[in-house]
């Protein structure tokens, strides 16, 4: 239950019409990127989601779910990234992001699957400085481009009216409000024979995380950085086990695409070690994402 500028929300109705859903974080992106686990305690209200019992079929291959769950699993956590860019004095930075207008212009399912992906990242990184407002603006497009992909029962009206009328000025809410959505949103496409439209969409996010980490970076590793440093290759390393979710779908052009498109940076961190990344490899990376991502959006 969750009580919002004294109004009571039944979140678990709300959230949770039917079946259930994985405990899968759908788009934990890289660095910044994030929306927090469902069950979260605000300084003077609770946030708790409780799973249904009854549960649905996935379509996704195990292998599949396995190298995303590996994914996620690696992704670094985005609480402590904040404290350390916080630590590092960096400031918010919106130029790096994918604007929200340029939604309407991707009309193809591969532009967006990819979009939505690296939509959520950005939200994660607004989210992260508190920037709400922003957020549900990312959202809204979020939730068009997923009707297009043909997840209809997820993003509909109800909850976008919700969003913007009572998650704007509570985080914690907001937070829940969309990673729920965004569970929902992976299990609809499992249950609907669309899982690579779901690794399109990791994809996506994962690109977005990377592009705005090395983007943070600008000096040497040293005491200061040396976690931020740490981040970013656990991000990198990660970029196996998102390769291996793709190869799941050769059939799939639009997989097969994503998959060259990522193998520049697949070829880039092969090479590298985590005692010795330096700045010159991230900068390295931060040219190699941005060629790739600039493709994409």
């Amino acid at each position: 239950m969750v009580f919002v500028t004294g109004k009571k929300l039944n979140l678990k109705n709300f959230l949770y019409p039917s079946q259930t859903m994985k405990t899968s974080i759908f788009i934990k992106n890289a660095v910044i990127a994030s929306i927090l686990c469902t069950g979260l305690i605000a300084c003077n209200h609770t946030v708790t989601i409780e799973p249904p019992v009854d549960t649905i079929k996935d379509s996704a291959k195990a292998s599949t779910v396995e190298n995303l769950d590996q994914l996620m699993t690696n992704i670094p956590d985005p609480s402590a990234i904040s404290k350390e860019m916080a630590s590092e004095g960096i400031q918010i930075n919106k130029a790096l992001l994918n604007s929200p207008d340029k939604a309407s212009s991707y009309t193809t399912s591969f532009q967006q699957a990819v979009n939505m992906g690296i939509y959520g990242a950005d939200m994660g990184y607004l989210s992260a400085y508190n920037q709400l407002q922003d957020v549900v603006q990312y959202f809204v497009q979020v939730a068009k481009m997923g009707n297009s992909l043909g997840i209809t029962s997820t993003f509909d009206q109800r909850l976008i009216q919700l969003i913007q009328k009572d998650a704007t000025t509570n985080k914690d809410t907001l937070n829940a409000l969309i990673q729920t959505s965004f569970d929902r949103a992976q299990r609809e496409l499992y249950a609907n024979k669309k899982a690579a439209t779901g690794a399109l969409i990791f994809g996506g996010g994962w690109i977005e995380g990377l592009y705005i980490a090395t983007n943070m970076i600008n000096g040497e590793k040293n005491a200061k950085n040396q976690q931020l440093y740490q981040r970013i290759w656990d991000h990198v390393y990660s970029i196996r086990y998102l390769q291996k979710a793709l190869a799941d779908y050769p059939n799939d052009a639009d997989c097969v695409k994503m998959q060259k498109l990522l193998a520049p940076l697949e070829a880039a961190s092969a090479s590298l070690t985590n005692a010795g990344l330096s700045l010159k490899d991230i900068q390295n990376l931060k040219t190699t994402v941005t060629s790739i991502r600039s493709g994409l959006i």
